[in-house]
């Protein structure tokens, strides 16, 4: 095609810029980037001089701007409201950056949590003596009896108040039984769900800390509710000369997610603060 200026088809602009010929048809079907000529045979032709516009839609977009924005912006650029758009995008790709390095990190967590559950089976049913950091928690009571519902529903509910903290349950979560209710009638008066949080997390009335220290712990199939094993290790516990400073935690180690034939337990670690009696 013989003219003073040189025309690129389709297929020219499109390896140019190493796009495909559909984006150029959806870039001209969106008013974005249209050819500068269409042919009696419908055929597209563009100009050498849209070059510069094409490679700065490619860039943008390539950077996570969205095509409206790059349209509104392209046509009526100037210095001001490209450093304007471009620190606009900035400022979200860093909000971006960091929710990535929280779900990151929610899953090192999580894997942490799981490559180990092979070794806890070996310890099933038997007292051992660990020591926990500090910890902290949100804690919901349950408002009605403890049952598999019951633990459910509160559970979303401290997974709400979680996502206010901008974070994942990924750290670890259960049931806090009260020091205050062993040796009552019902032992789970008062007790509740709880979802760790990372340490450095912010105050709150739904938060509780757990403190640093042994706790004779062990490993059981069995839901919060089935107080039986909770029994036996408190008895343990009194028979070998411990006396409990504080709130039994009941770990979720693998929910009934992981159990095909078996919907009604989680694999759980009695978790129960103490020091030797004098």
């Amino acid at each position: 095609m013989l003219n003073e200026e040189r025309y690129l088809t389709i297929s020219e602009m499109s390896e140019i810029h190493n796009i495909t010929r559909q984006t150029l048809l959806y870039y001209d079907k969106i008013d974005l980037f249209k050819p500068i000529m269409v042919d009696e045979n419908g055929y597209r032709y563009y100009s050498s001089k849209q070059i510069p516009i094409l490679r700065e839609i490619c860039f943008l977009k390539s950077t996570g701007i969205k095509l409206e924005e790059i349209k509104e912006h392209i046509y009526n650029r100037n210095l001001t409201t490209a450093i304007s758009l471009l620190k606009y995008h900035k400022e979200n790709l860093e909000n971006e950056i960091e929710k990535l390095k929280i779900a990151k990190e929610s899953i090192e967590n999580r894997l942490n949590i799981y490559e180990k559950a092979s070794v806890y089976n070996n310890e099933l049913n038997f007292p051992i003596l660990e020591y926990f950091p500090e910890r902290k928690v949100i804690f919901i009571s349950y408002e009605n009896e403890v049952n598999k519902e019951e633990l459910h529903l509160t559970m979303m509910n401290a997974w709400k108040k979680l996502a206010n903290y901008g974070l994942l349950p990924s750290k670890g979560f259960g049931t806090i039984i009260l020091n205050d209710s062993i040796g009552k009638e019902n032992i789970l008066e008062g007790a509740g769900v709880y979802i760790s949080l990372p340490i450095d997390s912010a105050e709150g009335d739904d938060v509780k800390v757990l403190p640093a220290g042994k706790y004779v712990c062990m490993y059981k199939y069995a839901m919060p509710y089935e107080t039986s094993y909770l029994y036996n290790l408190l008895d343990w516990i009194n028979k070998n000369n411990y006396e409990i400073v504080g709130d039994i935690v009941d770990a979720c180690i693998l929910d009934t997610t992981f159990y095909r034939n078996n919907q009604d337990t989680d694999f759980c670690q009695l978790q129960i603060p103490v020091r030797k009696k004098n």
